[in-house]
């Protein structure tokens, strides 16, 4: 199967392409063929021609150099511009085809062919140092935060470029995965973030789920020097103009215990366990709901479920984190 396949190669590039290319492919072959394994180099010489090509060439310069012979010697008193074709035409092929044609390569030692055959990945030469990455995470995790948070989502409609651009330039300094979100093809939520806001032009600025507001915003925390502090979530170190900005009226603790659940559940705050939202609420009428693992709860069950969540948590069957306002949900 692999010979019909290599001859069908063979006679399509004898058929279609110049001389000097083919001549251009069995050099390079030779040349890949002194360095490779002796299979692999019999494989180059049957795609290449040089078996074929190397035998019938000495026989024919032999039969050339007989018939010159032959022909020198029965018209010997012929002009001499007949016989210097026939001593000059057979003496050329003869060197190119020994100069050429390759002598048998020497394997490789293993060492050297494996130095030679297996250079370096670039993966291995960029990876990042270990201990480089987990100074880095372990710095995020003292502030509460995942190694995947420092996420800046910017929303737009396509006719803010130059504010995008601005918002991309202000964060350049600082660490942090920077998206956008074209609004052009998602306008429930457009509309959503209008309501969400209050604003309702683009471009909108969410720092880790949370509205920072838009380029002149994102301008005055650089100013003050409280933009890696918002985007890294160390929001009890920003200032008051910061606050103000991000409508942060007070700063709350992230820690996962009973008492810190229950407070916050009871101010409004939402806590994300396992991917799914748990809070609880007061309708106008009064009555109260409580939400966890994607359904209503008995107010009552409050307690318990805390001490369920710190269970999980203590053990590292799941995660909780809190959130201070109902996110988008970022793609």
């Amino acid at each position: 199967m692999l010979k019909d396949l290599l001859d069908r190669a063979k006679r399509m590039a004898e058929e279609t392409l110049p001389e000097d290319v083919l001549d251009a492919g069995r050099r390079l072959g030779r040349s890949v063929a002194a360095y490779a394994p002796a299979p692999l180099a019999e494989v180059i010489h049957y795609v290449t021609g040089e078996e074929e090509e190397a035998q019938p060439e000495p026989e024919a310069s032999g039969s050339a150099a007989e018939e010159a012979a032959t022909g020198a010697t029965a018209t010997k008193a012929d002009a001499p511009a007949e016989a210097e074709p026939q001593t000059v035409a057979p003496a050329t092929p003869p060197p190119e085809a020994e100069t050429t044609r390759p002598e048998p390569a020497p394997e490789p030692a293993p060492a050297e062919a494996s130095v030679a055959q297996s250079p370096a990945s670039p993966s291995a030469s960029l990876r990042e140092d270990p201990r480089a990455v987990l100074e880095r995470v372990k710095a995020k995790a003292e502030h509460g935060l995942k190694p995947e948070d420092r996420l800046v989502v910017i929303y737009h409609d396509g006719g803010q470029d130059e504010d995008v651009a601005a918002i991309h330039q202000i964060l350049e300094g600082v660490e942090a995965e920077v998206r956008e979100n074209d609004l052009r093809r998602e306008p429930q939520t457009a509309r959503q973030l209008a309501e969400l806001t209050g604003v309702m032009v683009p471009p909108y600025v969410f720092v880790n789920g949370k509205h920072w507001g838009s380029r002149y915003d994102l301008e005055a925390l650089a100013a003050d020097g409280d933009l890696e502090a918002v985007v890294a979530n160390r929001l009890d170190e920003i200032s008051d103009e910061a606050r103000r900005i991000g409508h942060v009226h007070e700063s709350y603790s992230d820690e996962i215990s009973v008492a810190n659940i229950l407070t916050r559940w009871r101010l409004g705050h939402i806590l994300c366990v396992d991917d799914l939202d748990s809070w609880y609420e007061v309708e106008r009428g009064g009555a109260e709901r409580f939400y966890y693992q994607g359904g209503p709860r008995p107010v009552e069950d409050m307690p318990t479920v805390a001490e369920e969540i710190v269970r999980g948590v203590e053990a590292e069957d799941f995660e909780a984190v809190w959130m201070l306002e109902p996110s988008v949900h970022l793609p």
